[in-house]
């Protein structure tokens, strides 16, 4: 068994992450604490390697930070049934229990709706109910000129990635089917970025009624995200929040 605990700890140190399951699985000496260390360094492994079945149509490159191993879900025949235009869906390689599935649901108000291709779906809620962020809305959105026609939330960060969160916005359609999407930081702090007809990035201002200023922003579409920056801000702005789908 000693030899066996040592193979086994030279081969799983390196990962951090569950360096002290393995120490308590060695300490412990038993043949079924060994093996559950080892499930869970495969499951973690095998969820970094993962390939996204064809059933699936993945949004950005990690959720909920670049790199992560979930991602944010589009409508396919996977997930049809769990879409919600009040919530985002989300999806993560491996069962349940994973440690990545339990710290989306620790740190957001989110819930498991079901298992597809090898993914568990998490439905994190965008708009007010019983997963929502129960955080009223800046005073701002009480403007008597403001009339939005869809809210939610939407990933943004600031200070070349220092701050990374989720900020509250709304939906102003004009007559000339151009869009402004109004977003309020937590600290009351605001931005608004303005769409034309066709879904393009037209410019962004600090507040609404501001003229908006094109030459600050870099834009581009990845799989219906649009990846707004403007300076040291970043915003991901799916294509079906301007259309209200």
């Amino acid at each position: 068994m000693k030899c066996a605990s040592r193979s086994f700890a030279a081969t799983f140190a390196s990962n951090t992450t569950l360096t002290a399951l393995v120490a308590a699985a060695l300490s412990w000496g038993s043949a079924s604490a060994i093996a559950a260390a080892s499930t869970a360094i495969n499951t973690t492994t095998n969820a970094k390697h993962f390939a996204w079945p064809a059933s699936f149509v993945v949004l950005g490159d990690g959720y909920p930070h670049a790199g992560d191993v979930c991602r944010r879900l589009g409508e396919s025949s996977a997930t049809a049934n769990y879409l919600d235009h009040t919530a985002m869906l989300v999806g993560c390689p491996g069962l349940r229990n994973s440690a990545d599935v339990h710290a989306i649901l620790d740190h957001r108000r989110a819930r498991v709706v079901g298992e597809a291709d090898g993914v568990t779906l998490i439905s994190i809620a965008t708009e007010d109910g019983p997963a929502a962020d129960d955080r009223s809305w800046p005073a701002q959105t009480q403007d008597k000129d403001m009339h939005f026609s869809t809210t939610g939330t939407l990933p943004c960060e600031r200070g070349g990635g220092k701050t990374k969160t989720m900020c509250k916005y709304g939906v102003v359609h004009h007559d000339n089917r151009s869009a402004s999407v109004v977003i309020y930081w937590p600290d009351g702090n605001t931005r608004v970025i303005l769409f034309n007809a066709h879904g393009r990035v037209l410019g962004a201002a600090m507040k609404a009624g501001d003229r908006p200023m094109p030459g600050n922003t870099l834009t581009r579409n990845n799989a219906g995200i649009n990846l707004i920056s403007i300076g040291d801000e970043r915003y991901e702005i799916e294509d079906a929040v301007l259309s209200g789908r």
